[in-house]
Formats: C-alpha cells, sequence, structure tokens
C-alpha cells in the first residue's frame, strides 16, 4: 500500500494548497489506493523523519519494498511513468512534458512564493510596502511568460493532460490566491480546465477536510515556522 504524509493543520491561506496535494491528485488519476499519514510539526523534526525527508517538509510518498521518496515534483513523475499515464506517448513530447514539469517548480513557483512570503509572512509594514511592487513585478513577467508559451493550447504539450498540465497548474493556485492571475485570461482559463478534473476536486476536498478537522494547537504552527 501507498502511504503519502500531510500536515494535520495549516493556516487557512495554506488550505488546498499544501504540496501533499499534488500526490493526492496524481494517484487518483492513474487510481492507485493510498493511505495519508497525518503528521504535526515535532514530527517534522523528529530523527526518524528527517531520515526519510531530510528537509522536515511534506509530503513523502512511502511504499513497500521501495525506497521513501520526497520532492513532489519527483514523486508525480515517478508515479506517471510507473503507471505510464499522463506523459504523452512521442518521446519527444514526453521529454517536453518533463521539462515543463520542472519549469513549473523551478521558474514559476519561486517568483510566487516570494510573493506568498512577503503576503503572509512579513509582519513590518514598511518593508512590506517596499518589497511587494518589487516580487509582484517579477512574478508578473513569469506568468506574463508562461501564457505566452501556452499561447492558445488546451494543454501544454500534446493534445492531454499530463504531468506538466498538473504541476503547472498546481503552482498558479498559489497565484491565484494572491490575485496575480488577475489580467492573465489565458492562463486562469487553463488553470480551471485542469482544477476542474475529478480528481483534482477530489484530491482539495479531501486535504482540506483533514484541515477543518483539526485544532490550530494539533498542528503547532508556530513551532513549524521557526524550524
Amino acid at each position: 500500500m501507498i502511504r503519502i504524509t500531510a500536515l494535520k493543520w495549516v493556516p487557512p491561506f495554506a488550505a488546498g494548497q499544501v504540496r501533499d496535494h499534488r500526490l493526492r491528485w496524481v494517484l487518483r488519476e492513474v487510481g492507485w489506493p493510498y493511505e495519508v499519514r497525518l503528521l504535526d510539526a515535532p514530527t517534522l523534526k523528529s530523527p526518524d523523519y528527517r531520515h526519510a525527508q531530510p528537509f522536515g517538509q511534506v509530503p513523502v510518498l512511502e511504499e513497500d519494498g521501495r525506497p521513501t521518496l520526497f520532492e513532489s515534483g519527483a514523486v508525480v513523475l515517478d508515479v506517471a511513468m510507473r503507471a505510464n499515464r499522463l506523459l504523452p506517448e512521442d518521446p519527444g513530447q514526453r521529454s517536453l512534458a518533463i521539462c515543463w514539469l520542472v519549469a513549473a517548480l523551478n521558474s514559476i513557483e519561486p517568483a510566487l512564493m516570494n510573493v506568498a512570503e512577503v503576503a503572509y509572512f512579513t509582519r513590518d509594514e514598511a518593508q512590506q510596502a517596499a518589497r511587494r511592487p518589487v516580487v509582484d513585478a517579477f512574478a508578473r513577467q513569469r506568468l506574463d511568460a508562461l501564457q505566452g508559451a501556452l499561447g492558445d493550447r488546451t494543454w501544454m504539450v500534446g493534445d492531454d493532460f499530463s504531468v506538466a498540465d498538473l504541476m503547472l497548474s498546481s503552482v498558479l493556485k498559489i497565484a491565484d490566491r494572491l490575485d496575480l492571475l488577475e489580467g492573465f485570461d489565458a492562463l486562469q482559463r487553463y488553470a480551471q480546465r485542469c482544477w476542474d478534473r475529478p480528481a483534482h476536486r477530489e484530491a482539495i476536498a479531501e486535504q482540506c477536510a483533514t484541515i477543518d478537522a483539526h485544532a490550530q494547537v494539533d498542528m503547532r504552527y508556530d513551532a513549524l515556522k521557526t524550524g
């Protein structure tokens, strides 16, 4: 049986966006059953968990007889490759889909997380006022480049939904929460097509139900932030 790790609780701004939703999503897309192991902040810092995930983050994927995998992009790609799903059949298109999965994590997500850091974790109002326009502008440059690359296509690579679309639309959830998709009509339509997939809706509903069921004290989020 496959097991993935997830947080018991996160602040409201992070609900539906914690990266374990990517594993829930891909596993539901390929039809593989899984269990969820819920963690709190002390467990993330424990030596046993750090042995599996050196950075003390979620998610990991545990499976009997296989190494424990971490980093959501790597796990999504591993599942897709083993299931022979969510990747184009053409070798060149398959490689391009993998490029876009990596681009989502390396070229798009960091720019958006810079905005999130200012919006959610910079408490000094003067610092926030000074930094927000700068990080917003850079994030919008990346979104503009992404929209240009997408053009008028339904999916980023090939004729079908792939790991590229899963990861790009997952990252675009951050932009949507930060109101950065305003003015990017093609990206909004593209992201919504991905988010409307039943596997995504089920994954988000499952994650949010867990978060709603646990009080903040269970997560000890203040302890997590200082780790």
